[in-house]
């Protein structure tokens, strides 16, 4: 399980939740392949060991993806010690994908949860983000279009192109005079919506392209566009049937969100100073660790 420990280190990766402890370099940390050993209270961090977790860290370089590594491999030593002194015994967890910690990853956990456990958010600290940010807790515009197509190929000849722009026009003109729109589709369109009437379905921004969209979004609901639109399938009739504009989310719909983000900041926040304290009555060798934690 990656356990964010400074504040700078990025969240672990989706799908990576047991994949050790993951620490990102500090700014222009690099660290030599003939660098002096590491040495945690004297026990060794082999140089195999940050070669191989220098794997896990993207870095400009391999000097600084080393650096990270080893970075990393010691404050991990350093929990593991402090699991050790505490008389821990390993109760791994598993994830919502059936995944099991490792003996030493669970030890890490329990260790941060015992030692540096995190202060969990108030209502009111978590109205104040909401209120701060309600721009980013809303609904999706989303729309509903249909259209017939009209096939002709990208590269297709003059000829091609202006019999099939042709017969969108006819379609259209017999959408002025009362034609359905449905009937039309499942008659002439070339696409396998004309089963559906033509129907797209419920849409959201960037589902089709944008040729589309950009048409579609300037109809009014249950309108249908006046010139046929190209792409590189052909030409297109379309009409919008339904828009819903993005919608403000109430508060109580997105408090467990808000909570959660703040409490994964709070616990990054308690493990930093943590680490920072455990290291500074460290005696570390061949690394410098150091922390800018605020207090």
């Amino acid at each position: 399980m990656k356990h964010t420990l400074i504040s700078a280190v990025p969240a672990a990766e989706p799908g990576k939740a047991f994949s050790g402890c993951s620490h990102g370099p500090m700014p222009a940390a690099r660290r030599a392949p003939n660098a002096p050993p590491v040495f945690v209270n004297g026990v060794a961090i082999p140089e195999s060991a940050i070669a191989q977790e220098a794997q896990n860290h993207e870095a400009p370089s391999g000097a600084e993806a080393r650096a990270a590594a080893a970075r990393a491999l010691a404050i991990r030593e350093l929990l593991l010690q402090r699991a050790r002194a505490l008389g821990l015994t390993p109760a791994p967890r598993r994830d919502a994908r059936g995944r099991e910690e490792t003996a030493d990853e669970a030890l890490i956990r329990q260790v941060l949860e015992r030692e540096a456990p995190a202060q969990e958010p108030t209502e009111l600290e978590c109205r104040r983000v909401y209120e701060a940010s309600r721009g980013k807790f809303m609904t999706p515009e989303l729309y509903a279009g249909s259209h017939i197509l009209f096939a002709v190929a990208e590269d297709g000849d003059e000829a091609a192109v202006a019999a099939a722009h042709s017969n969108a026009m006819e379609a259209i003109a017999a959408l002025q005079t009362g034609a359905r729109f449905e009937e039309l589709a499942r008659r002439y369109s070339a696409c396998p919506s004309a089963k559906e009437g033509g129907s797209l379905g419920q849409l959201r921004r960037g589902d089709l392209v944008e040729e589309l969209e950009d048409v579609l979004l300037k109809l009014d609901e249950g309108a249908f566009a006046p010139r046929p639109v190209r792409t590189r399938h052909g030409w297109h009739v379309v009409r919008l049937d339904r828009r819903a504009p993005a919608q403000a989310l109430p508060f109580d719909m997105v408090e467990g969100v808000i909570r959660d983000r703040l409490r994964a900041r709070a616990a990054a926040a308690a493990s930093a100073r943590y680490v920072a304290d455990l290291a500074g009555a460290a005696e570390i060798e061949g690394l410098s660790l150091t922390f800018g934690v605020a207090r």
